[in-house]
């Protein structure tokens, strides 16, 4: 795991949350396990979305984890049918990465909707979200039939806040898929791409690992696209979370 603006402590309860990742087998594992990132961050309120995706690229059966919303929140938003009109859970399941909900809102014409949405925001307490204030994350597998959404509110922007989200939702995704589906098979790796996965997981480059294997930078391209086939991974970062949670490498 190659770090840049994290600390010895941060980088040590990072490394706990991806390890307790793997043993989350339950929705209230999950919410315990989301919760401990105000142990890193201090996040007002969080949630996770978990949706099947139609060839059409429609949210089909969203199902929805609540750590520290209001109940009633959200049961208004559902009830007045915005959670899909949210220009945040919108940008989300088009694009699948990283948001800080300033730039989400000034990507999007506001709508009556959208006012909506922040009005019914404020009335909960949950103010000036359009000016900021919180981040969105998500990822999809490879085939683009399932995709995530991680939304943590009352966060500032900051490389430091970006860097952990950018590390930890790629484990939380893959702790949320496994409270709502099936186990699925275990996949098989040749001898060559469980080695060029283990160095990934150090957060190696295609250039660092040609250098380590004696092999060209275009072969290395070649393992990892099949380790990231092979795992239904969009990201080195989400192989790598695939691979811990199946334990196919180790996390030390």
């Amino acid at each position: 795991m190659r770090i840049r603006n994290l600390s010895k402590r941060d980088a040590i309860l990072l490394l706990e949350l991806i390890s307790d990742s793997r043993d989350c087998a339950s929705t209230e594992d999950l919410i315990r396990l989301m919760s401990r990132l105000s142990g890193l961050l201090p996040y007002q309120a969080a949630l996770a979305c978990m949706s099947a995706i139609g060839a059409d690229g429609a949210i089909e059966d969203l199902k929805v984890v609540n750590v520290d919303y209001p109940e009633d929140y959200l049961a208004e938003l559902a009830r007045r049918e915005l959670v899909m009109k949210d220009p945040a859970v919108r940008e989300n399941f088009r694009n699948f990465g990283l948001q800080y909900w300033a730039d989400t809102f000034r990507k999007h014409p506001f709508s009556r909707d959208t006012r909506a949405i922040l009005s019914l925001a404020e009335d909960y307490g949950f103010r000036a979200v359009h000016k900021g204030r919180g981040y969105g994350h998500g990822v999809r597998n490879l085939k683009g039939t399932e995709g995530s959404f991680f939304c943590y509110h009352g966060l500032d922007r900051s490389s430091r806040t970006e860097e952990i989200l950018d590390l930890i939702i790629p484990h939380f995704h893959e702790a949320l898929r496994r409270t709502g589906s099936q186990a699925k098979d275990r996949p098989v790796l040749t001898p060559k791409e469980a080695e060029v996965l283990k160095w990934l997981r150090q957060g190696k480059s295609t250039w660092d690992l040609s250098v380590i294997l004696g092999i060209s930078e275009r072969t290395v391209k070649f393992h990892i696209g099949n380790i990231m086939r092979k795992l239904d991974a969009t990201t080195r970062t989400h192989a790598v979370a695939i691979a811990l949670e199946q334990k196919l490498v180790d996390i030390e």
